[in-house]
């Protein structure tokens, strides 16, 4: 393609405006900055802080956040900055309000990923980052709604289970689903044995859309994600 970048975004502008579509080109000419936000359970952080450190994911993580101290010991292993905002029901929309001023005014964070992190985020949260939030889950829902899925799902005999990643929005987890995985499950399967098969779904698909993402391969239509090859 013989152009320059000026005249291009200005022809793709133009296309865009009379079919009132959105654009957003970008060039790669800086990573996008990423704040992993936890609790405690600790294994989609080491996946996606390994899978870091390996190249497979082209950004910067900036910051962890989290609402208990558990973690920081993983996140000094690597050199990144750890902050704990303990949230109670008196104190979450301040300690929220917190939380975003830290990723938009300190570290400029361009995407939020909910690494099985224990907190409802508000309205405004999604709104603040508008299909940049990040969210996994495991894919029990609505069947299996509240604590212990995976004993409740292995209590009724389940054969498969899976895991979902999607942008989080205001309606908690019907966001636009971008990643999903499933494996089969036996009667020869005991709690436990869900549990391991849940937790490695889990990282395994929250890092095929974090990378989606990052790669600028998603387009988000409605209530859908397009989600392109890599």
């Amino acid at each position: 393609m013989h152009t320059d970048r000026i005249t291009l975004e200005s022809s793709i502008k133009e296309v865009c405006e009379r079919f009132s579509m959105t654009s957003s080109v970008n060039w790669n000419q800086k990573k996008k900055q990423v704040a992993i936000m936890v609790s405690k359970y600790d294994h989609v952080l080491w996946e996606l802080l390994l899978r870091h450190q390996a190249g497979e994911l082209e950004c910067d993580i900036a910051v962890i956040i989290s609402n208990h101290p558990d973690l920081k010991k993983v996140a000094d292993s690597f050199g990144i900055p750890f902050e704990v905002f303990k949230i109670t029901k008196a104190t979450k929309a301040d300690q929220e309000k917190k939380e975003l001023d830290l990723m938009r005014d300190t570290y400029s964070i361009d995407l939020v990923i909910l690494a099985r992190y224990m907190q409802i985020i508000s309205d405004d949260f999604c709104t603040a980052f508008h299909h940049r939030v990040i969210n996994i889950h495991h894919s029990f829902l609505p069947a299996f709604i509240g604590g212990k899925p995976y004993h409740r799902a292995h209590e009724r005999g389940v054969k498969l289970i899976g895991a979902t990643a999607h942008y989080a929005t205001a309606e908690l987890d019907e966001g636009p689903i971008i990643e999903q995985d499933i494996t089969r499950i036996s009667h020869r399967d005991e709690v436990d044995d869900l549990l391991r098969k849940g937790r490695t779904l889990e990282k395994n698909v929250l890092v095929h859309a974090v990378k989606a993402h990052l790669e600028d391969r998603i387009i988000v239509y409605g209530n859908k994600c397009v989600v392109f090859g890599d």
